[in-house]
């Protein structure tokens, strides 16, 4: 995957998880509160998907450079 298509991918992810957010509190305080748990929930889903992932690639990273530098000794 291109890094143009990472960083569309990722804004528009983000645009969604914010959209939720908001959205989730908007519904909640007018009193639509079953509609605004489940965007909430939403929210939730995603942004546990997108610490996940941004996790497994950062620990990804940081042992590939580890590998990489002991193999040189």
């Amino acid at each position: 995957m291109g890094d143009k298509k990472k960083e569309k991918i990722t804004t528009r992810l983000l645009i969604v998880m914010i959209i939720s957010l908001v959205g989730s509190f908007v519904l909640f305080f007018s009193g639509h509160y079953m509609i605004g748990f489940a965007v909430g929930g939403v929210f939730m889903i995603l942004a546990t998907f997108l610490g996940q992932w941004s996790s497994n690639k950062n620990r990804d990273y940081v042992y590939r450079n580890i590998h990489n530098n002991n193999n040189k000794w």
